[in-house]
C-alpha cells in the first residue's frame, strides 16, 4: 500500500467551490437545534460542523449565543463579543450556514416536526436508546440542550427519539458540540452521506 500523503492547504482550497457555486448546491436533510447551549465555543464548533455536514439549517433558541443579525435586538458590544468568540472556533463557517435565531426551541421542534422530520433528541433520559441502537435516518432534526440541565421536559415530549451516548469513564456527560460530531456523522455513515457528494 502506498504511504498517505497529506494534502497542504493549497491543495484543499483547490477542491472547494466559489461561495456562490457552493450556495447553489443541494444541502443534507438535517437541522441542529440548540436549545439554551450556553457555550459560545460550543456554537461555533457545531457552526464548523453544519458547514462541514452541509447541514440544512442551525437554530440557535433561547440563550444560546449567535452572530448579529438585521434588528439583533442586543446590546452591540454583547453581539460583537458573541460573534467574536463564535467565529474563533468556527474558524470561517459562518457565512456558509444557514442559520436563525429564534427564541423558543419548543416551537422551532414542532415546526420541524410538521415538515416530517424525525426529531431526536440527544439526552441522558429514561428510556433513551444507545445511538448504536436508534433507528436513525433522515430527514431529521437534531435537538442538543443546556450543558448542565439538558433538554427542556416539554421538547422531549415531541422527541421521536431519545438517544445518548454511553459514557465508559467517571466523567457524566460528552461535550456538545463533540456529541454533535458523533451523532452527525453517524447519520453520514447510515445515509452514505446523506446521497451529497463531498468537496
Amino acid at each position: 500500500m502506498k504511504t498517505p500523503r497529506p494534502l497542504s492547504t493549497d491543495e484543499l482550497v483547490a477542491r472547494k467551490p466559489e461561495p456562490e457555486d457552493f450556495a447553489a448546491l443541494p444541502r443534507a436533510p438535517l437541522h441542529l437545534v440548540l436549545a439554551d447551549v450556553r457555550g459560545l465555543a460550543n456554537v461555533g464548533l457545531v457552526f464548523r460542523l453544519c458547514d462541514n455536514l452541509r447541514a440544512g439549517h442551525l437554530w440557535l433558541c433561547g440563550i444560546t449565543g449567535h452572530p448579529p443579525y438585521p434588528g439583533d435586538p442586543r446590546d452591540p458590544e454583547i453581539a460583537a463579543r458573541c460573534d467574536r468568540e463564535i467565529r474563533r472556533t468556527a474558524v470561517m463557517a459562518v457565512p456558509y450556514v444557514p442559520w436563525s435565531y429564534r427564541a423558543d426551541a419548543l416551537q422551532v421542534v414542532r415546526e420541524r416536526k410538521a415538515a416530517g422530520d424525525t426529531i431526536v433528541v440527544v439526552e441522558q433520559a429514561e428510556g433513551a436508546l444507545p445511538l448504536h441502537e436508534a433507528p436513525l435516518a433522515a430527514p431529521v432534526t437534531l435537538v442538543l440542550g443546556h450543558e448542565r440541565t439538558g433538554v427542556d421536559p416539554a421538547i422531549l415530549a415531541e422527541t421521536d427519539i431519545a438517544l445518548e451516548l454511553p459514557v465508559y469513564g467517571m466523567a457524566n456527560s460528552i461535550n456538545v458540540a463533540m456529541t454533535a460530531g458523533i451523532v452527525g456523522y453517524e447519520l453520514v455513515r447510515r445515509t452514505k452521506g446523506f446521497g451529497l457528494s463531498p468537496l
